[in-house]
């Protein structure tokens, strides 16, 4: 019962004191006649293998831990060394010489004392001392309390020498099984405690038997025995539980502090992507621009047929250059993925006809049919850069495992969603494989993880995309006819799929219109190549340009008499002054002039106040068929 804590002051185990027990158990139990029948060998070697194995050496964490269990029963076990004393004096006291009584309260009184110091002591030091020296002292201070425990209640047992009474001998039994007990659970976290506080107790019980139950001392003794093995065994399993449990608990805190640490670099890392990306943006973006609008240029200034198809090839191939790298640049933003994308009507046919055109040329070198079947006019919400991802990497993955037939790549509309298909007539897919093959790198038919095969990533970006627009996907094959891969998505509400008809019509409208435009273009931009680019195709479209590297050139520019009707301005500029702070000064100074910004650095501070301002903005590479609308609404047609 009482808070039984003793055990080395070094770094041994726990239950090696255990050990020094068994001989003194045995010794003491060899030395009662009743008992010399049960031999001493038979004893040693039944009493290891009753008792279970050591837990081996433990650090000052654990001990520490198993320390401040053990303490935490110190306030039960102070009131039991003064109310249990108490209370059996009260009881017997006519049983009992008063004397004998008044001794043993009072020498239980130095236990209730013990235990005081004991409790006081360790929550005063807990608080001013390291956990390490704090462990050392009290590990060592717990053996002396715990054998004035022993001593204290195992001298209860002289208390049969001063009675006659059978009833109080049972009794003060009684009473030394329950402390026992108590003690076995209470003192588990530190079991070589036992040894320190329950050999005192218990031998004077068994030396004592024959005297307090003449002629059955031997049955006693046999129980207290058995008693005493069953009580050790428990307290044993209970030590070696909770050190596991400590244990695994600083295991846990490890793997948790080394899982933040693993985190925290992967995030340090992430950031330091995204600002290379951030500061490499504007500088990457800078060529393709230039690249799109001298194309576009090149375009509309050329007049000879035979260089028309191979102009056109050009214009193909930088509109592909371009959206290769906004899919890269969109993609990296929404690689972090702390908000979903925003979804957008999104028409089907035209962006279905588009990628597949991306194939068409090697479909027809491998031989293979590549056919889209999509109704003229069928929307679904996605975003854009997704959804092209999404069908490039099913159309690719089909045509990659198809050695003949073909391809089929249809879009329906269904009650609740709209359905993306693509049929092959490829290997297939056994039902064994179908489970994984969403999964990064794993692929089929590549088990010697072949690059030349590609990395098995494609059919995992696939699934990242469509879960991202919030849709669903799922794969039916059969081996050797083929695979059909799918994937749905949200409808367009009926009023939604009306507006972006008129919109699209508008478009149409504006397409229509002249395609010769005047008026007079400011483009600033610290970029020689820009400007050139900037230059070639607004006179290729009939529009008077003028263009400076910087705001003060501009300047110069406004001092000559220019009076420019828009104001295209890249957000980077050196010196001092941005893109948004001369669009501010330029409107007192150039009132007439309509204002917008480009920019390649979608992310930043200033993009944010220009956008919050109700600027336009444009990005680069700019869209030469957004660009083109823009300067219908904003020009007059020549």
């Amino acid at each position: 019962m009482h808070h039984f804590a003793v055990t080395s002051a070094s770094h041994e185990a726990e239950t090696p004191g255990m050990r020094h027990f068994l001989p003194l158990f045995v010794s003491a139990i060899s030395s009662q006649p009743h008992l010399n029948a049960l031999p001493n060998r038979f004893l040693s070697r039944l009493l290891p293998r009753f008792l279970p194995q050591s837990s081996g050496e433990l650090d000052v964490e654990t001990r520490a831990k198993l320390m401040a269990i053990v303490h935490k029963n110190a306030p039960t076990a102070i009131v039991a060394s003064v109310l249990l004393p108490a209370l059996t004096a009260l009881g017997f006291r006519d049983d009992v010489s008063h004397a004998a009584l008044l001794g043993w309260c009072a020498i239980m009184l130095l236990l209730t004392m013990g235990g005081l110091w004991f409790h006081v002591g360790y929550q005063r030091d807990g608080a001013s001392m390291s956990r390490s020296a704090h462990t050392r002292k009290w590990w060592n201070n717990m053996r002396v309390l715990a054998l004035l425990t022993g001593v204290t209640w195992g001298s209860s047992a002289l208390l049969h020498l001063y009675t006659d009474s059978v009833v109080f001998s049972s009794v003060l039994y009684l009473l030394t099984l329950g402390v026992l007990a108590g003690g076995a659970v209470s003192q588990a976290p530190v079991p070589s405690n036992l040894v320190y506080a329950g050999v005192p107790i218990l031998v004077p019980s068994i030396l004592m038997a024959e005297f307090a139950f003449p002629g059955h001392g031997a049955y006693v003794q046999g129980l207290l025995v058995i008693y005493a093995l069953m009580l050790s065994r428990h307290a044993f399993n209970l030590q070696v539980t909770l050190v596991r449990a400590i244990q695994l608990e600083g295991d846990s805190r490890r793997l948790a502090k080394q899982f933040q640490e693993e985190k925290e670099r992967a995030l340090h890392a992430s950031e330091e992507k995204s600002r290379f990306l951030a500061a490499a943006s504007h500088d990457l973006r800078q060529p393709v621009h230039a690249l799109v609008m001298l194309v576009e240029a090149l375009r509309a200034r050329n007049q000879s047929s035979s260089l028309h198809p191979l102009v056109e090839q050009v214009a193909a191939g930088t509109q592909t250059i371009d959206l290769l790298f906004r899919s890269l640049l969109d993609l990296s933003k929404l690689e972090g993925r702390k908000v979903l994308p925003t979804l957008e009507p999104c028409e089907l046919g035209a962006l279905i006809r588009d990628v597949m055109s991306q194939f068409a040329a090697d479909a027809r070198e491998s031989g293979l049919m590549l056919t889209p079947r999509v109704p003229d006019e069928l929307y679904a919400m996605a975003e854009p850069v997704l959804l092209r991802r999404a069908l490039f990497n099913l159309v690719q993955n089909a045509l990659r495992y198809t050695q003949r037939g073909g391809v089929l790549v249809t879009a329906r509309q269904r009650r609740k969603h709209v359905r993306l298909e693509v049929w092959d007539t490829g290997a297939g897919v056994t039902p064994e494989h179908l489970p994984e093959i969403f999964s990064p790198y794993y692929q089929v038919n590549n088990p010697q993880r072949d690059p030349s095969q590609g990395l098995g990533l494609g059919l995992a970006i696939f699934k990242e995309c469509v879960r991202l627009m919030r849709g669903t996907y799922g794969v039916r094959s059969v081996p050797g006819k083929g695979s059909v891969f799918w994937f749905a998505l949200a409808p367009v509400p009926a009023e939604t799929v009306a507006s972006v008809r008129e919109m699209r019509a508008m478009a149409q409208a504006q397409e229509a219109k002249p395609d010769r435009l005047q008026g007079t273009v400011l483009v600033v931009d610290d970029d020689s190549q820009i400007r050139k680019a900037w230059i070639a195709l607004m006179e290729a479209w009939g529009i008077h340009v003028a263009c400076a590297a910087h705001g003060a050139e501009a300047d110069k520019l406004f001092a000559k008499g220019l009076r420019p009707d828009i104001i295209f301005c890249d957000l980077r500029l050196p010196g001092s002054e941005n893109g948004l702070d001369l669009l501010e000064r330029w409107q007192n100074t150039q009132p007439q002039a309509r204002s917008a910004l480009l920019t390649g650095d979608l992310k930043s501070a200033a993009l944010a106040a220009a956008e919050e301002a109700g600027y336009f903005v444009l990005p680069k590479p700019v869209d030469p068929a957004s660009l083109r609308m823009l300067l219908r609404r904003w020009l007059r047609p020549a």
